[in-house]
């Protein structure tokens, strides 16, 4: 009902769940069999325009690790928008972002359906501990856990998109493939392996 997908019928939408669901599915090549507007809808609404991170569910807080969750869903579902700007190849992402041209003027560039820069700049100033690692959001302590899904969304947010927040690589982080959370060369090593 709410657009999302949720741990069993009938209950309510959530991030983890949401993102599986649209993985899988996209693994079947059957993404476009659900209500791609609601889910759309359901997933652009999670990042909140002050923080600019994203909730989990509705009416939460801002959590860290949903900048994976919520922001490599979008990244997935971005796919459907850009495939006229995404070269023929076996796997769409492997070329969403040319690291050799930062060109952000460029009109076939591809685009997120989120506002990367503001998850960019949740993540490096809200989510970093000053000791090193990611946590959930300021008052909460860092973990692998939250390490782990802040930097896999922080790579969604730079490189299946344009912009990096402030320009900078000393906040760069390698690409990473939105369905499999894994670094993209390892993705198309896979696939050319299975073909």
């Amino acid at each position: 009902m709410e657009g999302g997908f949720g741990g069993e019928p009938w209950s309510e939408a959530h991030g983890g769940y949401t993102f599986c669901a649209v993985a899988a599915l996209q693994l079947m090549n059957q993404l476009e069999a659900v209500d791609i507007p609601a889910l759309r809808g359901w997933l652009v609404r999670r990042q909140m325009s002050y923080e600019g991170g994203f909730q989990g569910r509705s009416n939460k807080l801002v959590d860290g690790c949903y900048s994976f969750w919520q922001g490599g869903a979008l990244a997935i579902l971005s796919s459907l928008y850009n495939k006229s700007k995404i070269p023929t190849t076996t796997d769409p992402w492997l070329h969403m972002h040319d690291d050799d041209n930062n060109d952000t003027t460029n009109n076939t560039s591809p685009f997120l359906l989120f506002q990367e820069e503001f998850l960019q700049r949740y993540i490096l100033l809200c989510a970093q501990d000053i000791n090193g690692g990611l946590r959930d959001k300021p008052s909460k302590t860092r973990d692998f856990y939250h390490s782990c899904y802040n930097l896999s969304g922080l790579s969604v947010s730079q490189h299946c998109g344009k912009l990096r927040y402030g320009h900078s690589t000393e906040s760069s982080v390698a690409a990473t493939h939105p369905v499999y959370n894994i670094r993209r060369d390892r993705v198309d090593a896979m696939l050319r392996e299975s073909l």
